[in-house]
Formats: C-alpha cells, structure tokens, sequence
C-alpha cells in the first residue's frame, strides 16, 4: 500500500469531481490524504469525499498563499508519503516543488493548462508557458485527453494519457426529451455564457437552462437575460445528471478546456453536443476535426452556426436519435469508465511497486 498525497490548490467543480472519482478508483488499494484549498463552490464537494481519504485544507490566504502552501507542504510530504500527485497548475507547481526534492514518486494532471486562458494577456500566458516547460521533466505528466497530451509532449518530459471517463449510459427516446438547450458551467469567459447569452436571444422560440454560478465580477445583468433563459446555481450531481439525462440539445460554447467534464458526461449519457472549435472540445466529437457536423454533434465558430445546429437538433428527431446513438459508441470507444478506471489502477500499482 502506498500513501499518496493528492494536492488540489482549486477544489471545486469539475477539478474536484475528477480527483474525487479517482479516489474512489484507487482507495482500496493505497493511503490517500487530500490537500485541498478552499474556492468557491467547495463546500459542495466535501460531502462526496470517501471517508476512507483524510482531508487537509493548505493553509494559505493573501498575496503570499502559494508561497505559505509550498512550505507547508515540503514540512507535511515529509510524514511517510511515497507519491504525490498535482492537479490543475498550481496544485502541480506545489507538487513538482516539493515531490522530487523528498525523492517521493512526482505526478501531475493538467485539466487545462493555464498558457490556455484567452482572458490573460500573450506575456502571461507565456510565462505560463515557461514555468511548465522548465518543471516539466520534474514530474510524470497524465493528460485528461489528446489534445492535451499533444501539449504535454511538446512541453518534454514523461507523459502519458488517461482520458476523462464516466459511466455510459443508453440514451433515452427522443420523444422523453425536453425541448431545452442545456449549458453547464461557471458564469464566466471561459465558458462562453456570453456566447450562450446572445444564442438564446437569436432563439427565442426556444427554451434555454444554464447551470452555474458566477465567477467574481462576471455577474450577469438581469436585464441582459432574456425570458427564454433560464439560470439555476449549480446542482447536487446527481439532479444534475437529470438534467442533462432530459434535455434534447447539449452547448457548450466555451472558449478553452482541458477536457469538459460536462461534455464527457453528456456524451457519456448518449447525447448530441454542440460546442466551439476549441481543439479540446473537438476530442469528444466524432469525425473529421475540419468539419462543422460530427457523427454526435455540431461544432461552432460563429453565432450563426451555433443558431443554425440547434434548429436542426430542435427540428429533426431522425438527425437527434443518430447523433445521440454515435454519441454512444463514440463514449464506449473512449470514455468508458470501467476502461479508464482500470488504466488509473495500473498507474497506481506500478507506482507502488516502486515504493
């Protein structure tokens, strides 16, 4: 058994759900302590930890947290840990500081490298960048899919691939959908609520659903918010999963991802998804990346195009059945979570034979 320590400076939302379900994969079988920071939306996420994890919050608050959190981990990792992991970029700057120099086994899980974000100016996305590709080979680097893997590799080091997963489901009939066009995700830039937010006054014969809250400054204007939109907080997960479970059409038009965790379950769920060309987005589409429709979907550069895929999605039931059925293989193909459990499984057993 080895004792591992998963580092998460954002638990919340999809970073949170993802370490969480990994746990579940590798529990039995190792010692695992969560250091968990605090954000927005984490309180949701602490009831679903496995009891079997011990929980400990990083202590570090103000300008000077990330450098408070890294010296209290070098002193926590030294208590008979064997592997580290870090998840997203700060929980694996913490992790590629720290591991090595303890000689501990160091691994690292993107979810969305930060050089990505459209909302930094090009000299900060750059020092992304370098930071990344000078720590790179500090670490073994598992992508959440193959457009980040193809970072990965280029950024050097060990690298390897573990897709997102979840559980696949059938998709229910057509005719038990509810017209709505479903969106998930924080109110903010990266997401696209703005783009959704035009999409739904360009349909106003058509039923929208956004679930999420905002991100600090991003609040909507009540104004703006046409009566075809529909805004709810974010849900316990499994209500959610109704949600998605019922609605006819899936958007997302974010403007960058690692791996939507939204976009695996619905595909997961055997529903047709219409999202941006974001090349990450494009992984869970099933066809030629050039095109605009995939075997499953749609996807989207302009207003217009998203316009146009719902009113074919809304319009025609023969289109949505075929979708939502190559959503299903296209799932089992890739997503299938008894697949991607076992892949985890393997890591961790190698890893601890190695202990």
């Amino acid at each position: 058994m080895a004792a591992i320590a998963q580092i998460v400076e954002s638990f919340a939302y999809g970073t949170a759900k993802s370490v969480l379900q990994l746990c579940r994969f590798i529990g039995p079988e190792h010692r695992i302590t969560i250091f968990y920071g605090v954000r927005p939306g984490t309180d949701l996420e602490l009831p679903e930890v496995d009891p079997r994890v011990t929980l400990t919050p990083l202590p570090g608050s103000g300008p000077a947290k990330h450098a408070s959190n890294v010296r209290f981990l070098a002193r926590s990792l030294q208590r008979g840990f064997d592997v580290v992991h870090g998840h997203s970029s700060y929980g694996g700057l913490y992790a590629k500081l720290t591991g090595p120099k303890l000689g501990l086994r160091t691994l690292y899980s993107p979810r969305g490298y930060s050089f990505l974000r459209q909302d930094f100016p090009a000299v900060s996305r750059w020092a992304f960048r370098t930071v990344e590709s000078l720590t790179a080979k500090r670490c073994t680097t598992i992508s959440c899919g193959p457009y980040e893997h193809r970072l990965s590799q280029e950024l050097g080091g060990e690298s390897i691939c573990i897709n997102n997963g979840f559980d696949i489901r059938r998709p229910l009939a057509v005719d038990q959908l509810r017209p709505v066009v479903l969106g998930v995700g924080r109110i903010c830039p990266q997401k696209g609520f703005d783009r959704f937010l035009d999409i739904a006054k360009r349909c106003p014969e058509h039923e929208f659903l956004w679930v999420g809250e905002s991100a600090p400054g991003c609040e909507p204007d009540p104004a703006s918010v046409p009566a075809n939109l529909r805004l709810l907080p974010y849900l316990p997960h499994e209500q959610l999963l109704d949600q998605i479970t019922h609605s006819r059409v899936i958007m997302l038009p974010s403007r960058w991802e690692g791996l939507s965790r939204f976009l695996i379950e619905s595909v997961c769920m055997g529903k047709a998804i219409i999202t941006s060309r974001f090349p990450a987005n494009l992984d869970c589409l099933d066809g030629d990346p050039k095109g605009q429709q995939f075997a499953n979907g749609f996807a989207c550069e302009e207003i217009e195009d998203y316009v146009g895929a719902i009113g074919h999605l809304m319009a025609d039931d023969g289109m949505l059945q075929r979708m939502q059925q190559a959503s299903h293989r296209f799932a089992k193909q890739n997503f299938d979570i008894d697949i991607i459990a076992q892949r985890w499984r393997e890591l961790y057993d190698s890893t601890k034979q190695t202990v």
